[in-house]
């Protein structure tokens, strides 16, 4: 079994890079592995699509957003059908991994990049008016779930859930803008002023929200959570309950599934894939297309 881990050291706000020389001697035990580190954003995804041809797994060591790099190299790379995707969940959120049923120790995951078996599961594509397209393992926010994620760049000395929910309340503060937006999904049309819409490969995100609780990562679907503007107090109730996965009864909340998404707003939208920023609103996308891609990557689990 070839097995190259991609390391991002910057994961979990620098703690990552402490375990890297616990993952090369975990790996010792079962024949060893190689170890690339990462250096800058996107490099991860450079790294996968590079190495895919010479390895049987290729894992990311990180958060989600590491996760999302090596998955959109192996899909870059042509080869996501035969080299297999492997996760070490060692960020500050890790919904991926959640979503996967594999939230273990470092090190139990590295031994199952070696005794695991490949799970094929869904991803996602979006793609937006400019031609941008990136794939999606866990979920996209679009509206105010993305402007959460924006904040949260701003914030420092608090990690995790913890992180999540600071933003979220300053960005509550901050009174966004919800913009009017004409949805397509599948053969349902809908037009309405919208807080957000949440689409799910995977239940969770931020850390600790189950915006999309029902989704499951092989049934061929896309979970989604369209919530309708509401005021402060609804809104922060809404947020309570998101965190048990009880805003899906809330007459505010439209859950639905769909393969295909397509979307058009009257303001530019701030959009996160996998927890990392797809389009701050000095971007302009105010079109977007989803898709789901059944059975699209294979993960050791």
């Amino acid at each position: 079994m070839r097995v190259c881990v991609i390391l991002n050291p910057w994961a979990d706000r620098g703690r990552a890079r402490l375990m890297q020389e616990q993952i090369v001697a975990w790996g010792t035990a079962h024949g060893g592995l190689d170890m690339r580190v990462t250096d800058a954003p996107g490099r991860a995804q450079t790294l996968a699509a590079e190495l895919a041809a010479d390895y049987d797994v290729i894992a990311a060591a990180g958060g989600d957003g590491t996760a999302n790099e090596v998955a959109n190299g192996l899909i870059l790379s042509g080869r996501a059908a035969s080299t297999h995707f492997g996760l070490i969940p060692i960020g500050s959120g890790n919904d991926y991994a959640f979503s996967l049923g594999l939230l273990d120790t470092p090190q139990q995951a590295v031994q199952r990049l070696f005794t695991g078996q490949p799970r094929p599961v869904d991803i996602a594509t979006i793609t937006d008016e400019h031609g941008r397209r990136r794939v999606v393992t866990n979920g996209i926010g679009i509206g105010f779930d993305a402007a959460v994620a924006i904040e949260s760049l701003k914030v420092t000395r608090i990690y995790g859930f913890a992180l999540y929910v600071l933003a979220t309340l300053r960005t509550m503060l901050f009174r966004f803008q919800a913009p009017d937006c004409r949805f397509q999904f599948d053969d349902d049309t809908t037009a309405q002023g919208t807080l957000l819409l949440a689409v799910g490969v995977g239940q969770r995100v931020g850390g600790g929200f189950y915006l999309t609780p029902g989704a499951i990562m092989d049934d061929g679907l896309l979970d989604t959570c369209l919530v309708n503007p509401v005021n402060r107090l609804t809104m922060l109730i809404l947020v309570l309950r998101a965190m048990k996965g009880r805003h899906v009864t809330s007459r505010h909340v439209a859950m639905g599934r769909s393969r295909r998404i397509t979307l058009q707003a009257n303001r530019p939208l701030p959009i996160h894939t996998d927890g990392e920023i797809f389009a701050f609103l000095e971007d302009n996308v105010r079109q977007l297309t989803i898709e789901v891609i059944p059975a699209g990557m294979h993960v050791m689990a």
